[in-house]
């Protein structure tokens, strides 16, 4: 068990994150903070870091190291990006922080960066095509990904600080300069060959830019759930808010609800970079990724090598368990029990969607809530599953799998249609029924958490559903259990529960 610290040293705010690893590798993050410290901002004609900057930066790392300190960290990791990469004073910088601190700072490569950028995304989001695009402070990563893998990537010397320098967008954006700076884009974009081969995949969206154009689309909407991870936003509807934004000042955008007051006056020139590059390509959505640099700082650190998880949602759901301390024998059963209930009743449940994923996060996560409280840990288990990080679904999919852990006791937990309805349909209630019913069968014969029930099969008559069980040692307890589900069963399923 240990903790580290990873620290990232970026052209417009400076961040350390705090992660507990445990011995079996789980991880969680325990604590994160910023500062705005504008490294890339004010660099002097031969290309120096600002000296007030660079005080600054050696105060906000000093801070760092103390918090590092007295919250026991064993190893601090430090990266840093483009401003320092292309200062002329780079090594100065750097002798500063080894003697003054005795924190090593990694220069990534624009390279290197766009490869961490890409690591952290498919790490933590389930795709397999899509252009990335990390806008920082003075440069902007671009990252195109097919079947999974990093095909190309590129890092652009400019980002939401160069741009508003170059372009003077601090103040009102005007025909002259948005024209000016979407040349200027344009023609960076036309040399990279590859982007011609970018069709018919969504953007996946990195950096403070994009956070806050998630979170201007959120307050616009009304959309009821926090979580900005995997949020989902048109892109004809992120020109609209680049159309809105431009048209203000500084001073007038920091009264936008959902827009940070730090970035509120290089904001434009970084959605720019996103809006030409919509256009260039003709994207049709952009997806909000929670995961960047660091992540993908610590995926590599955590699994030891430079190859992608195989099953983001399964490595999650696991390290969710871990962390709880929970046994992954009983959940795993159960959703192995699940998974057949499911497949053998395919004919009768009859939905429109794929529920994989979202019965194996409800089978996998429906006890979590008992590390509140045994009592009503149905109720728990809902909460923690619709506002944790679970990588690999979308949020409707986790809200409906949080809905279906919350029915797997007893079907008197009342979802709150009106809040979600413009996310969940009525369908999408009655897929969670049905659905529910089948969790609450196949915990209920694990009752005795020991795997006594070997393997399940059901005969679908007319009338009625036949569940034989095959156990090691005279399942009375386990199907005493699940028989209660019978009267639920019938009521949705119109047949006869039977378990034999």
């Amino acid at each position: 068990m240990k903790r580290i610290g990873i620290i990232d040293i970026g052209s417009n705010s400076i961040r350390l994150v705090i992660v507990h690893i445990n011995k079996d590798n789980s991880f969680r993050v325990v604590d994160e903070i910023k500062e705005s410290v504008r490294l890339g901002k004010d660099m002097t004609e031969d290309g120096a870091l600002n000296p007030t900057r660079i005080n600054n930066a050696i105060y906000t790392l000093a801070f760092f190291k103390r918090l590092c300190i007295i919250q026991n960290i064993t190893e601090i990791l430090a990266v840093a990006t483009e401003a320092v990469r292309k200062a002329s004073n780079q090594i100065e910088f750097l002798n500063r922080v080894q003697s003054e601190l005795s924190i090593e700072i990694r220069v990534l490569t624009g390279i290197e960066e766009a490869y961490y950028d890409y690591f952290g995304a498919i790490n933590s989001m389930d795709f397999s095509d899509a252009l990335i695009i990390d806008i920082g402070g003075s440069s902007s990563e671009l990252i195109f990904v097919k079947q999974g893998k990093l095909k190309a990537s590129i890092s652009l010397p400019y980002g939401a600080i160069n741009l508003t320098e170059k372009f003077s967008l601090q103040k009102t954006m005007n025909i002259k300069s948005e024209t000016a700076i979407k040349e200027f884009l344009t023609s960076m974009y036309k040399e990279i060959p590859w982007l011609k081969e970018v069709e018919n995949v969504p953007i996946i969206g990195i950096g403070g830019t994009i956070r806050n154009i998630g979170k201007l689309h959120k307050k616009k909407t009304g959309y009821p759930i926090d979580n900005l991870h995997n949020y989902r936003i048109p892109t004809d509807e992120v020109i609209a808010i680049y159309d809105q934004v431009k048209v203000k000042d500084a001073s007038q955008r920091k009264k936008l609800k959902g827009l940070s007051k730090e970035r509120s006056d290089i904001f434009v020139g970084a959605a720019t970079v996103l809006v030409t590059l919509i256009e260039y390509l003709n994207i049709k959505e952009l997806h909000v990724c929670g995961s960047g640099l660091r992540d993908g700082f610590l995926y590599e650190y955590i699994l030891k090598n430079k190859k992608p998880i195989i099953d983001v949602l399964d490595f999650s759901l696991k390290n969710n368990l871990l962390n709880y301390e929970i046994d992954l024998q009983h959940p795993n059963h159960v959703w192995m029990l699940t998974r057949t209930l499911y497949n053998q009743l395919k004919p009768i449940i009859n939905i429109t969607i794929n529920p994989y994923k979202i019965l194996k996060t409800a089978a996998m996560l429906h006890d979590i809530g008992i590390v509140i409280s045994y009592y009503d840990h149905h109720k728990h288990s809902s909460y923690m599953i619709a506002n944790s990080k679970i990588n690999g679904l979308t949020h409707k999919e986790q809200l409906m799998a949080s809905y279906i852990a919350a029915l797997h006791r007893k079907n008197e937990f009342k979802i709150n249609f009106k809040v979600y309805q413009n996310l969940i349909t009525q369908q999408d209630l009655e897929t969670i029924d049905k659905l529910s019913i089948l969790l609450r069968i196949s915990e209920n014969l694990d009752r005795c958490l020991n795997g006594n029930i070997k393997m399940i099969n059901c005969i679908i008559d007319i009338d009625t559903v036949t569940i034989t069980v095959d156990s090691i040692a005279d399942p009375i307890l386990e199907v005493s259990a699940a028989i209660d589900c019978a009267s639920s069963f019938e009521k949705t399923f119109n047949k006869k529960l039977i378990i034999i």
